[in-house]
């Protein structure tokens, strides 16, 4: 479980939280959305201990640097090494060579991730799609116990948004997934908690169920007026 007790945050005498707290539960996925400057890249930037802030926050009552090497982010434009191919990235990343990498891990690295050919090119010729769905494969090769996902279904191709839905309900049984952005009937079948940014507080919602015909959005427009 993430902790997140009297975070407090201001940019230039501006109040973006104020004493939030929340607890983020273990190995579930949960959607963090609001609106357009609400702080939702500003609480990621502190949950990762990219920003300094007031309050505290625990991985499992331990501090972010306890856990560094257990945390992963797929941004919506992750850092990637650009002047290498796609296998050489992942090589980089296992310690291994990638014949073994392919071989062993074929059948999770699904059809609609990257095929070798397209992993022999390199990553600065790549799209956008094909650049997250390299991230995408470094996480398969890693599970992480904590992973974040910022706008992680900008870009990709319609099966590969459905592979990652099966992905990210496969991995939750072992990870703790957040994800952050705006795409509500993407993720409306697979999360199991909803936090709602907005006027420098939370709203969590655990363990929803939706009417028929219900989605995300719906949710949304109830609470974020």
């Amino acid at each position: 479980m993430i902790t997140i007790s009297n975070l407090s945050k201001e940019y230039k005498k501006k109040v973006i939280f104020n004493n939030l707290n929340l607890k983020i539960p273990e190995n579930k996925i949960t959607f963090i959305s609001g609106p357009n400057g609400s702080g939702k890249s500003t609480l990621l930037k502190c949950l990762l201990k990219l920003e300094d802030y007031n309050g505290e926050i625990r991985y499992d009552n331990c501090h972010f640097e306890k856990v560094r090497e257990e945390v992963m982010v797929v941004y919506d434009n992750s850092p990637l090494y650009h002047n290498l191919t796609g296998s050489q990235n992942l090589e980089l990343l296992t310690n291994n060579s990638f014949k073994n990498i392919y071989e062993n891990n074929h059948d999770i690295l699904m059809p609609h991730f990257l095929k070798p050919e397209i992993l022999k090119d390199k990553v600065k010729n790549y799209s956008l799609g094909q650049k997250k769905k390299l991230s995408l494969m470094r996480v398969l090769l890693t599970k992480p116990k904590y992973l974040f996902l910022d706008e992680a279904s900008n870009g990709l191709d319609h099966e590969t948004l459905l592979d990652l839905k099966s992905l990210l309900r496969k991995l939750s049984v072992d990870t703790t997934i957040i994800a952050i952005g705006h795409h509500f009937e993407y993720y409306t079948s697979i999360i199991d908690d909803l936090i709602l940014i907005n006027d420098q507080s939370a709203i969590q919602i655990k363990d929803f169920e939706l009417q028929e015909g219900e989605g995300l959005n719906d949710i949304y427009e109830r609470y974020i007026k």
